[in-house]
């Protein structure tokens, strides 16, 4: 099972990045060591997933690419539950990693509010609901508002809840990686009290 071997490995690495984070700027903290391991596989020509039997983990990073002069950067996410019966997510499940090992966390709602103006635009660029469609068409798709907009209605949420067979699709906003985003690679690493292990997918900022 690729999450568990996976799992088992981002696991280690973020409890070796721990022990370092006392002295550091707490998005810019080193949490994975060792050589950079190759991009999960694709699904268009900005859509990576990394899937397996407990999770199934994507990033779309069409609107992304737009914003490399901006404080944030936008991710397009889907998570799907496999195989928990449970699976608590909340905006501190995510965790943006460079290749310089840099930990950027994911930016709150008062931040873009205040510091980011294309909430809304992003979204426009969106491309995950047409890809994933029939692929989790025998899943329910639940409702999830991480990151504010400005002229669209709903309540942004700070805790999703998906059960099994449950998935989601959202934006997720991180401070900008100190090197930059354009042509470089990422690792998006999810964590959860639900998670055995964290799960995470390798991904490509196209330029």
């Amino acid at each position: 099972m690729r999450n568990t071997r996976r799992n088992r490995l981002g696991a280690a690495l973020l409890i070796a990045g721990l022990g370092l984070t006392a002295a550091g700027c707490p998005a810019r903290e080193p949490i994975r060591t060792g050589e950079a391991r190759g991009l999960d596989r694709k699904l268009s020509t900005f859509a990576f997933i990394e899937q397996g039997d407990l999770v199934t983990l994507i990033v779309d990073t069409r609107s992304t690419r737009y914003r490399a002069d901006q404080p944030y950067i936008p991710l397009e996410i889907c998570i799907a539950n496999n195989g928990l019966k449970k699976l608590a997510l909340t905006r501190e499940s995510f965790t943006l990693i460079d290749d310089a090992n840099n930990r950027y966390p994911a930016a709150g709602p008062r931040e873009l509010m205040e510091g980011y103006e294309f909430l809304d635009f992003d979204r426009k660029l969106n491309e995950l609901e047409a890809i994933v469609f029939n692929k989790f068409a025998a899943y329910t798709r639940y409702g999830s508002n991480f990151s504010p907009t400005r002229t669209r209605t709903g309540i942004v949420r700070d805790l999703v809840a998906l059960p099994r067979f449950g998935y989601m699709i959202d934006y997720l906003y991180f401070p900008m990686p100190v090197d930059g985003i354009t042509g470089k690679t990422f690792e998006l690493f999810v964590d959860s009290p639900d998670l055995p292990d964290p799960v995470f997918v390798r991904f490509l900022v196209k330029e």
